[in-house]
């Protein structure tokens, strides 16, 4: 999967990615989905390359 974000920066870095968390909307609704890959930033562009899982929401329950 490729996907493309506006960002404020203006720099150039490349990382890679298993940590990131985001809120993913879809037609069910919105859920958590940690990025693991690529992220590629440029001026004012982040490109995301890699995959979106959802967490599983038994363990973020045993957070608490």
């Amino acid at each position: 999967m490729i996907a493309f974000d506006i960002r404020t920066g203006f720099g150039f870095d490349i990382e890679a990615n298993d940590t990131i968390c985001h809120v993913v909307g879809d037609a069910d609704g919105r859920f958590m989905a940690s990025f693991n890959g690529v992220i590629i930033k440029v001026p004012f562009l982040s490109i995301y390359i890699g995959t979106f899982e959802e967490f599983d929401e038994e363990v973020l329950k045993q957070t608490d």
